[in-house]
């Protein structure tokens, strides 16, 4: 079947309306003539028959034309509708021009996009390579790191172990430059018993005990301690304690001096205190803090183990270069 389009088909009905017209004009010339022939051969009885068939003729004629300029004008219709067609045909091919350039983009941009998750595939299965490394190396250096943390910790330990412990007497803190183990309470024998241990302990707050039985035949006996210098507001007062721990490696208590040698530290300075001679009980020279620290609330005069000042009695003692019936100082020092 052979296709026909709208422009060709316009021009057809143009053609074979304008045909149609010149063939209707070519009857109307026909009967014109044949009318005028008539009027020349029979000038009277048929001039009304003859007029009568012109007129009608004209008629019909002028119906036909009619029509037929409808139809042209028709036609003209249909070619403007045909020119609109057109022009929209253009606009949806420039349209579509368009839209290829953009799909030719859009696939441009898929090929990139493509290629780039390709690129990133392949960069991620590098990198999953690349962490199994690092993640050997990393293994590698936490090893190294947890080993040098071990031996700092040995080093920090070692140099725990060469420090020393002391008891500041008389006082409940440790120095500034002193880490503090305990505080507590100064105890010792009951200041007028003639057997009992001789040396003062420092007892911590918190004691804990056991399930052994108190002995029937005997046993010592711990006290608490009261300092004994009644002309000064700690008469009765219980005495409290320290235990300190430092850093250098040796300490030392240094009687008759509040201050240390040179290359020591001072830790703390006081007063040698110790039990009155008159009693029984013999008691250890002990270096007590010059603040006289005490237990609160502890006002009983309840006795115990005792603490009194300690002074120079020149004779063996030389004097000089010490100086008789002064109080004893004493300091505590490090190194």
């Amino acid at each position: 079947m052979v296709e026909i389009s709208e422009s060709h088909l316009v021009s057809y009905l143009t053609t074979k309306i304008t045909m149609k017209i010149l063939s209707l004009s070519l009857v109307l010339v026909a009967h014109v003539c044949c009318l005028l022939e008539s009027v020349n051969s029979n000038d009277g009885q048929k001039d009304d028959y003859s007029l009568r068939l012109m007129a009608e003729t004209i008629k019909h004629l002028t119906t036909a034309i009619g029509k037929l300029e409808k139809r042209l004008r028709t036609v003209d219709k249909l070619e403007e509708r045909l020119d609109e067609q057109d022009e929209v045909i253009r606009q949806l091919q420039m349209s579509l021009t368009g839209h290829d350039a953009k799909s030719e983009e859009l696939t441009a941009a898929v090929r990139e996009e493509s290629r780039s998750a390709e690129q990133k595939s392949y960069y991620r299965g590098k990198r999953a390579d690349d962490t199994a490394s690092w993640e050997l190396v990393l293994a590698q250096v936490t090893q190294r790191l947890n080993l040098a943390e071990a031996n700092i910790q040995a080093l920090k330990n070692s140099d725990q172990a060469k420090g020393t412990l002391y008891v500041r007497w008389g006082q409940s803190v440790c120095p500034g430059s002193a880490e503090l183990v305990y505080s507590g309470y100064i105890g010792g024998s009951w200041y007028d018993d003639a057997g009992g241990a001789t040396n003062f302990l420092c007892l911590p707050p918190d004691p804990t005990f056991g399930h052994h039985a108190v002995p029937k035949y005997g046993h010592a006996k711990l006290y608490g301690t009261e300092y004994q210098t009644c002309d000064e507001p700690e008469c009765d007062l219980s005495a409290s304690c320290a235990v300190c721990r430092i850093s250098r490696e040796s300490s030392m208590m240094l009687p008759a001096r509040d201050t240390c040698y040179p290359g020591w530290t001072l830790e703390y300075s006081g007063y040698i205190m110790t039990n009155d001679p008159k009693f029984a009980g013999g008691m250890e020279y002990i270096c007590v803090d010059s603040s006289h620290g005490f237990i609160p609330s502890s006002h009983a005069d309840e006795n115990g183990a005792l603490l009194l000042y300690t002074t120079f009695v020149c004779g063996s003692l030389g004097c000089p270069p010490y100086i008789g019936d002064n109080i004893v100082l004493c300091a505590v020092c490090s190194k």
